[in-house]
């Protein structure tokens, strides 16, 4: 009897505690325009939201409204006490071609520095953009 009450305490105590541990964390970044920066495929807006709750994470920026119209899914790749890095891949169709780029976020967590890199599928070359984030959590 008193592990069958131990027990259920401990799954109390689990069940309130665990979502009041998950938060959602939004990023809301800017990045500068610069010719460099490969025309347009790092863009000058960033919003990634991160939701503990659900397990899931999306990203919107100008290029993937251009391509796809709504927010797509990303992945955290790491986290550290120094930073947190999200994946995405983006395919796209444009004049009957076609191809997908690959895109690397990084936030540093001190200073609101985040970092860009967008690279084509398939080949060699890349474009990197530096910025600031505004981060909010709930």
């Amino acid at each position: 009897m008193r592990k069958g009450l131990a027990a259920m305490a401990i799954l109390a105590v689990c069940g309130t505690v665990g979502p009041a541990m998950a938060k959602i964390t939004q990023y809301e970044c800017k990045f500068p325009y610069e010719k460099a920066r490969g025309g347009g495929w790092i863009p000058e807006i960033l919003i990634l939201t991160d939701d503990d709750a659900k397990g899931e994470i999306i990203v919107f920026d100008p290029v993937i409204k251009h391509f796809v119209g709504n927010p797509i899914k990303a992945k955290l790749s790491s986290r550290t006490n120094a930073r947190s890095t999200y994946t995405w891949e983006l395919s796209y169709r444009n004049k009957g071609q076609g191809g997908r780029m690959i895109y690397t976020f990084s936030y540093f967590n001190k200073g609101q520095r985040a970092k860009m890199k967008g690279e084509p599928g398939g080949f060699d070359n890349s474009w990197t953009g530096e910025g600031t984030c505004k981060v909010s959590q709930g």
